[in-house]
């Protein structure tokens, strides 16, 4: 008997544990049920909205317009408008049966309102898949958001403590409408997040691309309340966008405070040690050359004066090769070698140069990480100075930072133009 008992209790227990296996899987949803949001762009709102959804039709937003309420009472006046690109899961296959499948492979959604959560909830109310952004690939903001208070932080606020996005997706922002960017579909690609991501990777081929602007990086910014940039992108059409220039936000308003053009963005990039490649067009004289960057090296000292102000010292040093030439002399000559590799440095300093007077003579911003800098190698005379850094007597505006270059060139073919002279 008393084995008999024994065995029931050992199945009984048996069962239970069991049981807590099979409630692993309680909050399943089937892929097929999922709607996956790619891409999230968000605008100010308008009167009239288009679905942007590249099927030529329009669909209308209905806003209450602000009730006459108590002071202190929330206004209905939506703050954004927000366009989610879907995923369309048909259209993803390129063929079936051997035949190809035609239609799209996303569709767009707009809705408006004042918090990001409750646009979310009002997205469930009109699609039959729940929307899923643990495949978003970027979030575009227009500079109308970015320049209004706190509502660029506010925006963001809820993709960083929804707990199925990635710290890693991509962030930009737009002079124009983020709805416009993203009505952008070029053939070679199915999914318009897909084509930005890839073009804001692109920074080995180009110098005037900033490194991936990522949420998490952004977040990091927003909580030690320093300056940054974020990648721009602009020309939004339906053949292609640009992923040029710089938006830079103030650490103390969180806010935008201005852009920095191409040849700026580049020069922040030397000055941060963040190039991976591009080119760089120099000028000789009537001659012109094109310097192709294949590797570089940036060191960054600190100098303090009596009065216990710092002065910066970056130098720079890039290696390359000839990519292109218009010079007639012998490009294989040590003296025509070392006039290209002073034209191609004197052009590079006039990059960085430009970039500096900018941020510290109209913005007052450092993006460049002087603060963090001296954060790290210069601690205790930095808390005499972060207080009046950016704000109050703007130490960084008044700082003095001196540039040097050095530029190598490695290889300058073997075109001799001279040898047809002879």
């Amino acid at each position: 008997m008393a084995t008999a008992a024994l065995r029931r209790l050992a199945f009984l227990i048996a069962g239970l544990l069991s049981l807590l296996c099979l409630a692993g899987c309680w909050d399943r949803v089937e892929i097929d049920q999922r709607g996956f949001v790619v891409a999230v762009g968000i605008d100010s709102p308008m009167k009239d909205q288009q679905s942007g959804d590249g099927m030529d039709h329009e669909t209308e937003e209905q806003v209450e317009e602000p009730t006459k309420e108590k002071a202190g009472q929330l206004t209905k006046r939506p703050l954004y408008s927000v366009t989610y690109q879907i995923v369309t899961p048909s259209g993803m296959r390129g063929t079936q049966n051997g035949e190809q499948i035609s239609g799209k492979a996303y569709y767009h959604m707009v809705v408006q309102g004042s918090s990001m959560a409750a646009m979310v909830a009002k997205l469930a109310q009109r699609t039959s898949r729940p929307p899923f952004f643990e495949h978003l690939k970027v979030i575009i903001l227009s500079e109308e958001v970015a320049r209004q208070g706190d509502q660029f932080a506010n925006a963001i606020d809820f993709f960083l403590r929804e707990s199925e996005m990635r710290r890693s997706t991509r962030i930009m922002v737009t002079r124009s409408k983020a709805a416009q960017i993203l009505n952008t579909h070029p053939p070679e690609d199915k999914l318009p997040a897909t084509y930005l991501e890839l073009v804001s990777s692109n920074t080995k081929e180009s110098s005037r691309i900033l490194p991936e602007s990522r949420i998490g990086d952004v977040h990091e910014f927003l909580l030690k309340h320093e300056s940054f940039v974020i990648q721009n992108v602009k020309d939004g059409n339906r053949t292609f966008s640009t992923v040029s220039d710089a938006a830079v936000f103030s650490g103390q308003s969180k806010q935008l405070v201005g852009f920095l053009d191409g040849e700026e963005t580049a020069g922040l990039n030397f000055l941060r040690g963040d190039i991976k490649g591009g080119q760089i067009e120099f000028q000789n004289g009537n001659e012109l050359g094109v310097f192709a960057i294949e590797r570089m090296k940036r060191h960054l000292r600190a100098s303090f004066g009596s009065n216990g102000l710092p002065t910066f010292k970056i130098n720079v040093q890039v290696e390359g090769t000839l990519n292109e030439t218009s010079y007639t002399q012998d490009t294989l000559a040590a003296s025509t070698m070392h006039s290209m590799q002073e034209a191609t440095a004197k052009e590079i300093k006039r990059l960085t140069e430009k970039t500096i007077s900018k941020l510290q003579q109209q913005y007052h911003c450092d993006v460049i990480g002087l603060g963090s800098y001296l954060h790290r190698k210069h601690y205790r005379k930095w808390q005499k100075l972060a207080p009046q850094w950016e704000q109050g007597e703007q130490l960084f505006s008044s700082s003095p930072i001196q540039v040097e270059v050095k530029t190598v060139i490695r290889r300058s073919g073997n075109i001799d133009r001279t040898e047809g002279a002879e």
